[in-house]
């Protein structure tokens, strides 16, 4: 399917890569070590969420002692292990080298740490596809605001509604649409539960990469 924009901004874990299991085994395991009881509210408060906002929810609704660096540093430590296995998406390769030989612009706008996404792009072989890479913890926002994507834009030298933003995240779809800009749902059976949501609100809904060309 062809798009007339001008510039993309991808969404990393669940959109780029299959890593969401990745994540959520993570928190799973940092859920369990401080709380003896799986609360599934507080479980869900980490997708929505920055980790660093996340880790100091769960920290201070279980009275936990560690720092919410050290904290964090527990989480991403477990995701970095279980990088060495993942994957791109489907198609993904290929529909970046499509927005290269077109001459469109890409970066990544992500909730994960700079250290990671680099590493886990460079062990895929992707990161040079990229302009550049945005992270919420250094723009200083998360994805239920539009600033970062605003952001993006603008250093991609688009303007929103010629600008393509890719997400599996429901939250963070939604506030780029409401920015105005074009939205891509790219499928991720982490929220499967959304997924009529997600097709009702995106202008294109995706299982692959490969529906894009």
């Amino acid at each position: 399917m062809d798009m007339d924009i001008k510039a993309a901004i991808f969404d990393l874990d669940g959109t780029l890569i299959d890593s969401m299991l990745v994540w959520d085994g993570a928190w799973e395991s940092f859920c369990t070590k401080y709380s003896p009881v799986r609360d599934e509210a507080l479980f869900a408060e980490y997708k929505a969420r920055t980790l660093g906002g996340a880790v100091e929810f769960y920290k201070n609704a279980f009275s936990i002692p560690a720092s919410v660096p050290e904290l964090c540093d527990e989480v991403n430590a477990l995701v970095r292990a279980g990088y060495a296995f993942v994957k791109p998406k489907d198609g993904v390769r290929e529909y970046l080298r499509r927005l290269r030989n077109d001459g469109i612009p890409a970066c990544v706008a992500t909730n994960t740490v700079r250290p990671l996404v680099e590493y886990v792009l460079e062990r895929l072989g992707l990161l040079d596809s990229f302009r550049f890479i945005l992270t919420c913890t250094e723009f200083g926002s998360g994805k239920d605001r539009p600033e970062i994507f605003l952001e993006c834009a603008h250093r991609l030298g688009a303007r929103p509604g010629e600008t393509l933003v890719l997400e599996d995240a429901p939250h963070a779809l939604l506030t780029a649409k409401g920015a105005g800009f074009s939205t891509a749902a790219v499928y991720d059976r982490s929220y499967e539960p959304s997924a009529g949501l997600l097709r009702r609100e995106a202008d294109i809904y995706i299982r692959s990469f490969r529906e894009l060309m």
